[in-house]
């Protein structure tokens, strides 16, 4: 495979278009918007003051029949360029504050969805209510937005954004397979490789792009009920509880697991990622079971999905070690190795899982450095052995 790259700039009216008419869009790997109404303004007196802005990243992802021009870098400039199009901005508190009221009123269960989920908010928000300005203001709730200085159509089209515009080829004698996993690879490896503007990727955010070098695994890597667990703000790790398992699975020595990767243990859950998507032999995993890599997952994560919900609406997850007592014997036992729990003794398995997380947060040299390899392989070792007396 082959890329070239070609550079250029368009009005902003013309960006605006594309984004209306979706002829660029956001890949599913993209992090959420995350500047802040400040920022925005700052980036429109900078165009308007004609200073220097980075440009936009393109790349052409061919999917055979179509094409997509995915966003690859300039989400933040560009959501804040369309958001002072449209004269609003996403308010987050508000948000919180409506939600939070009517849950207090509510005794049934709310559909945050409904209300617009401002808290998981990007481009695709707007875009997916209308093809058009007058459309998107007429079906937002209007609530969940302040107003902000809107640009008018002159602006628009007296001031320019530059872009890069990536575009894979196929090479002589390259298979249509081999350049389809190539490109993959390509989009992955410069999403992992770009300095967003001003705001730098949490790793988990970064490696995403990684979970699409195959996409059947995609939903296996995030799966659903793993984006409702939050700590501190932060989404469930996944993929680092089932690279974890799988890591001391082949090691078989609790004291192997993490070896050498102790100030790196990002590259080690890459190389799972790539262990996974590529099928090669490694000394550092265990293969997953076969129902995973037959891409016939759904219905277990779905049942984990249940178990984990049951248990976490007993157990207050405020830290790494309240997470991984709950998250390692668990999925160790019912995704590895496809056992039941014993539903019956579930009040039982969580006083276990509340006492053994009370006695590592009493370890003030635990609770100060979780992540250190000797606190994290007790902890897999803990959950392990409480989750083994409540397995059918």
């Amino acid at each position: 495979m082959e890329s070239k790259v070609y550079y250029g700039e368009y009005t902003l009216e013309h960006w605006m278009n594309l984004i209306l008419k979706k002829n660029i869009i956001l890949p599913d790997y993209q992090r959420l918007f995350v500047w802040d109404k400040e920022k925005t303004e700052k980036l429109i007196e900078s165009i308007r003051k004609n200073e220097f802005v980075p440009p936009v990243t393109i790349g052409s992802y061919d999917k055979g029949e179509e094409r997509e021009n995915l966003i690859l870098d300039g989400q933040q400039r560009l959501t804040s360029i369309f958001l002072s199009f449209l004269g609003i901005f996403p308010n987050k508190e508000k948000y919180k504050k409506k939600i939070s009221n009517l849950i207090d009123d509510n005794d049934s269960e709310i559909d945050i969805d409904e209300f617009d989920n401002i808290l998981e908010w990007s481009l695709k928000k707007l875009t997916e209510k209308g093809n058009s300005k007058e459309q998107i203001l007429s079906q937002i709730k209007k609530d969940n937005y302040d107003e902000i200085s809107e640009i008018s159509l002159e602006f628009l089209r007296s001031h320019y954004l530059g872009f890069c515009y990536l575009v894979p080829q196929v090479t002589s004698g390259e298979s249509v397979d081999e350049f389809y996993s190539e490109q993959q690879r390509y989009y992955s490896s410069v999403f992992r490789n770009i300095n967003i503007q001003g705001e730098t990727l949490l790793p988990q955010e970064s490696r995403k792009s990684l979970y699409f070098l195959r996409d059947g695994l995609v939903d296996f890597f995030e799966p659903e009920f793993s984006k409702s667990i939050r700590i501190n703000d932060a989404q469930m790790d996944f993929v680092r509880y089932i690279a974890l398992i799988s890591h001391y699975k082949e090691k078989v020595n609790i004291n192997k697991v993490g070896y050498r990767y102790a100030r790196r243990m990002e590259k080690l859950y890459e190389e799972f990622i790539y262990f996974v998507a590529y099928g090669a032999d490694s000394d550092l995993f265990s293969p997953l079971p076969d129902y995973v890599t037959a891409e016939d997952y759904s219905n277990k994560l779905e049942e984990v999905g249940k178990f984990m919900e049951v248990i976490t609406n007993q157990i207050v997850l405020n830290s790494i070690i309240d997470i991984d007592l709950v998250a390692f014997g668990l999925l160790k036992y019912t995704l590895f190795e496809s056992k039941k729990l014993d539903i019956d003794s579930i009040n039982n398995l969580v006083l276990d899982l509340k006492e053994e997380i009370q006695s590592f947060k009493s370890d003030m040299k635990h609770t100060k450095n979780p992540n250190a390899l000797m606190h994290l392989r007790n902890r897999i070792q803990s959950s392990y052995e409480i989750y083994s007396r409540y397995i059918k």
